[in-house]
């Protein structure tokens, strides 16, 4: 019986057997490694939406003689654990005597005639161990609201008051537009 051999299957006999027996020889045996580590950083800034509602007054009879209060509210979401101050400005219209530290806004009436001064309030809280109670609330540092961030939507509310039996005070609706800040 003889047997013949084809040359190609001999070959291909051969380089599987080299192949198979490189495999035996492990990679590990040849190669070495080495580690270490890589810093991975960032910071998170505070930011904050905010929102204002309006501050609304009932009518106003400047005969009476009561003070008239509104309310209105500053709604805000800040990234937790950052503060910041919310400041109001004085108004589009405010008195010649006003200043950010002491403002005197005044809304102003759609038939003309003298404006109508009002205020507006903050509840101050903030420092331990004082008394709380309303303060007016201005465009300063001092004057301001300080609130830390949470996270979540918070709503902080506004006051306000126009006095009684102001003179010289026209028929018609009364209006302001006041700037709300957010320091961070």
């Amino acid at each position: 019986m003889k047997t013949k051999f084809n040359h190609s299957k001999l070959k291909l006999a051969i380089v599987s057997a080299i192949v198979a027996g490189s495999m035996g020889l492990s990679a590990t045996s040849y190669a070495a490694t080495a580690t270490g580590t890589m810093e991975v950083s960032t910071s998170v800034s505070i930011s904050c939406t905010i929102s204002a509602a309006a501050l609304v007054f009932p009518a106003y009879d400047p005969t009476h003689t009561i003070n008239i209060t509104g309310t209105g509210s500053i709604s805000y979401n800040c990234t937790p654990g950052g503060s910041a101050t919310i400041t109001l400005g004085e108004g589009l219209n405010p008195a010649t005597s006003s200043t950010d530290s002491v403002p005197v806004r005044r809304m102003t009436g759609d038939q003309g005639g003298s404006p109508l001064p009002y205020e507006v309030f903050k509840w101050t809280d903030e420092a331990p161990g004082v008394a709380g109670g309303l303060s007016d609330w201005g465009n300063t540092q001092a004057t301001g609201r300080v609130i830390t961030g949470d996270g979540s939507t918070q709503q902080i509310p506004v006051w306000g008051r126009i006095f009684a039996q102001e003179t010289n005070i026209s028929a018609g609706s009364f209006s302001d537009s006041v700037a709300v800040t957010f320091t961070y």
